[in-house]
């Protein structure tokens, strides 16, 4: 099967995002033996403007992908975040190459009113749509011809590599990525309580009091030399269950012990020796606490859950499961994630 996955493949940052979803859920379609075609759109964009303008390179990176598609005949598109290109010249697709199927793709959370429009552009035109939030709202995004599905945060085994699990003296027992966090925001509290607890050694919160974010190389050996992640997400578990960041599949397929607020739900999915469940952030304190005191377990739990993230979300079986839900075949697997098909 030949593939045309439409994203944005982070071209301009130099490698710095290796490590995005995009990549492994293309490579995932490539070791399940179809041909990828990837198609950056913002990069392209940029490319096809005299003064490399993403705003002014929109419409020429339109008229490519549809050349594309038609040279390269695809039997599934898949478009990730790439809101540079037209709804309708998805729909140009489908008129031009008239027995491919279009599965769209979506990690961000629905109870973001921006990301719900961005979803609501394409589902019809969409024979699928996949997104990392489950529950009931997914089911305004449903149409005659197009299902939807939760579908989970990857992990690669030619991308996340490490095994943090292995390290006997981390540098850091507790590492926290964000984007900067507003100061009133659930985030910015836990992270202060946190920096309050612990020493300022044992403890990388990023994003918070001009700490910026890492990236590249320089944040995958920070995981590499962690012992615990916290994956706390802007509003989580509150309405939609299961949303979460890729922060937890980097955390988990690189050997991190995962803290995560059992109010997300993955303790449907993980069992108390995979993960670390917290109640509150009382108890996440405590359970800092507690691993820090008994490193040995934290290494086990550590290890249980990097060796279940990659049976049940690799990429490879990720990208069956969508494979098999645009085609609407029957499910070869038994997959561990939640499997309800929203339509109408």
């Amino acid at each position: 099967m030949r593939v045309l996955y439409v994203g944005n493949f982070n071209e301009k940052s130099d490698g710095a995002h290796f490590y995005d979803s995009n990549r492994k859920l293309a490579n995932g379609f490539t070791r399940n033996g179809h041909q990828v075609y990837q198609f950056s759109d913002r990069d392209i964009a940029r490319s096809s403007s005299w003064f490399e303008s993403r705003k002014f390179g929109i419409v020429p990176a339109n008229i490519r992908l549809l050349e594309t598609a038609k040279q390269f005949s695809p039997d599934l598109v898949v478009v990730g975040h790439s809101q540079q290109i037209f709804t309708r010249t998805l729909k140009q697709i489908k008129k031009a190459v008239p027995h491919v199927k279009i599965a769209v793709i979506n990690v961000d959370a629905i109870w973001q009113p921006e990301n719900v429009e961005k979803i609501m552009a394409r589902a019809d035109v969409a024979d699928a749509t996949f997104v990392t939030t489950a529950g009931t709202g997914l089911d305004q995004f449903a149409r005659k011809n197009n299902v939807v599905s939760f579908f989970p945060n990857v992990v690669d085994k030619s991308i996340d590599i490490y095994r943090a699990f292995e390290n006997e003296a981390p540098t850091c027992r507790l590492f926290y990525g964000m984007g900067n966090a507003a100061a009133d925001s659930e985030r910015f509290r836990v992270a202060n309580q946190l920096l309050e607890t612990f020493p300022r050694g044992e403890v990388d919160i990023r994003g918070i009091h001009g700490r910026p974010g890492i990236s590249g190389i320089t944040y995958m050996n920070r995981l590499a030399t962690s012992r615990m992640g916290l994956n706390l997400s802007r509003q989580e578990g509150l309405d939609e269950p299961l949303y979460s960041s890729d922060r937890m599949a980097q955390y988990m397929g690189n050997g991190l012990l995962t803290l995560i607020h059992r109010r997300v739900g993955f303790d449907q999915i993980f069992k108390e020796d995979e993960m670390a469940f917290y109640e509150d952030f009382d108890d996440l304190i405590k359970k800092v606490a507690y691993f820090n005191a008994h490193d040995d377990e934290a290494r086990e739990i550590a290890k249980n859950g990097w060796r279940r993230s990659f049976e049940i979300f690799n990429e490879q079986l990720v990208a069956k499961y969508i494979t098999e839900v645009t085609f609407r075949e029957p499910l070869s697997e038994d997959y561990q994630w939640p499997t309800k098909l929203h339509t109408v």
